[in-house]
């Protein structure tokens, strides 16, 4: 069972807009009910923390590729340091990661909420996404993404 749906485009849901590209709209559903959308990304729920119970007017979503083998270290790092550092700056709600639940890439996935878009600007953010576990943790991203998208709805 997914704890959490993505589908791309307009559908019956929270909205997030990626504020540089107003096309890539994706409706969040969180705790689905019934059977999923065509088309739908269904996640599981890994950890969260801070203040998620709610939409933010700000959501900025990392999407992460890690090969199977590396699971293991990368959660370790999020749990013991990234998701804790990162959900402690200021301006930020809280944060949530899911594992993607069809085999599909990118196969992780943080969503962070935020109170404003530049939250991910400040030198508190920069030096959490700084340290050295975080450098050795990059060298297994086999690809990423990272967008800011604002609450339509």
């Amino acid at each position: 069972m997914a704890d959490l749906l993505i589908v791309l485009g307009r559908g019956a849901g929270t909205l997030y807009q990626n504020i540089e590209n107003p096309d890539d709209v994706w409706t969040w559903i969180e705790g689905p009910q019934g059977p999923a959308p065509e088309g739908a990304i269904l996640y599981r729920f890994l950890a969260s923390l801070g203040d998620v119970s709610k939409p933010a007017p700000f959501l900025y979503t990392v999407e992460l590729d890690i090969a199977e083998k590396d699971l293991p270290a990368v959660f370790e790092w999020y749990e013991k340091e990234h998701l804790p550092m990162l959900t402690s700056c200021p301006g930020c709600i809280g944060g949530t990661r899911y594992q993607r639940l069809d085999g599909g890439a990118p196969n992780l996935l943080a969503a962070y909420r935020f109170e404003r878009p530049e939250v991910n600007q400040t030198p508190e953010w920069i030096a959490a996404r700084s340290t050295p576990w975080t450098e050795r943790m990059r060298t297994l991203f086999r690809g990423q993404r990272r967008y800011i998208r604002r609450l339509v709805r």
